[in-house]
């Protein structure tokens, strides 16, 4: 059953990005959301620990994606219609802070932040890449992210766009907090697969500061660039970072399976010198260290 459930995520994921309308892109969010939930309740080795994390991610899923609905709701009410375009032409038409528009796009944003791991909306996603099984846990944090800020992009270039005003000052608060919190905590783990859960909430803070530069230029290595190049550069750089990362970490075994505990870890350069050093590659360019490819996306998205 891994195998059609992999592919209706990546079905949704695709659609996400590209929907037209809020109806389409809540749909598209359940067709990726709902396998995943699956996908991570079906490790054999540590079997209560993952059926755990696909219960607290089905919880907290199903909790947000009710924030999405009912906020689509409330702009279909003030603009008449869910199309991105309609939804654009009605933003421009009316007064600034429409009481509706914000109460509606403020609930759509709240489950777009819990996709991609934002704090306050953060809670779920340690629990859930310990649990998850690595191969599936490598898939969320690259494909899963990358869809969901492809669909955020669309959804405030293209349907809020003229009302960055009002909602920048929002998402500057939460980018903030969310390098904050993610850095400050991945350093205090015990776990690699926890602390690259962190590591990946600190890189939606870095992220969501490019979807804040909206249509800002910016130059890198002599040439210009949006802020929408940006951040789908540094997309595609971290999501190779992590996919190579999650990968070398289940390569890291023992008799019972599995290693995760960093205290195992220790040593692993003497032991196995092409996976350390691949695993040190990898952390480097997601700490953003001159000559990788990390280094070149955050210098663009900032």
């Amino acid at each position: 059953e891994v195998y059609p459930l992999l592919l209706f995520a990546v079905a949704g994921m695709m659609l996400f990005p590209a929907a037209n309308d809020l109806l389409t892109l809540f749909v598209a969010l359940e067709v990726l959301s709902l396998p995943l939930y699956l996908l991570c309740g079906l490790s054999r080795r540590r079997r209560l620990l993952s059926q755990e994390a696909a219960m607290k991610y089905f919880l907290l899923g199903a909790f947000s994606s009710g924030f999405v609905i009912y906020g689509i709701a409330l702009v279909y009410g003030f603009a008449g219609s869910m199309s991105y375009a309609a939804i654009t032409e009605a933003v421009r038409a009316s007064d600034s802070g429409s009481v509706l528009m914000l109460t509606g796009l403020g609930m759509i944003t709240v489950g777009m932040l819990f996709k991609v791991g934002a704090v306050p909306f953060h809670a779920w996603t340690p629990d859930v890449y310990q649990g998850a099984p690595t191969a599936v846990t490598a898939f969320m944090s690259a494909a899963t992210k990358v869809a969901a800020f492809g669909a955020t992009l669309r959804l405030f270039y293209v349907a809020f766009g003229s009302e960055r005003w009002t909602w920048q000052p929002m998402l500057w608060v939460v980018a903030i907090l969310t390098m904050l919190v993610g850095a400050v905590l991945a350093v205090s783990q015990t776990d690699v697969k926890r602390m690259l859960a962190y590591s990946s909430i600190a890189h939606t803070g870095f992220l969501l500061t490019g979807l804040l530069g909206l249509r800002d230029t910016v130059e890198v290595g002599g040439a210009e660039i949006t802020s929408l190049q940006a951040v789908l550069f540094y997309l595609v750089t971290y999501a190779f970072a992590t996919l190579g990362s999650f990968a070398l970490v289940g390569v890291v075994r023992d008799d019972s399976g599995e290693v995760t505990a960093l205290s195992r870890w220790a040593g692993l350069g003497r032991r196995s010198p092409l996976v350390a050093g691949a695993f040190s590659l990898f952390l480097l360019s997601m700490a953003g260290i001159p000559l990788t490819a990390g280094f070149v996306g955050k210098w663009s998205v900032f």
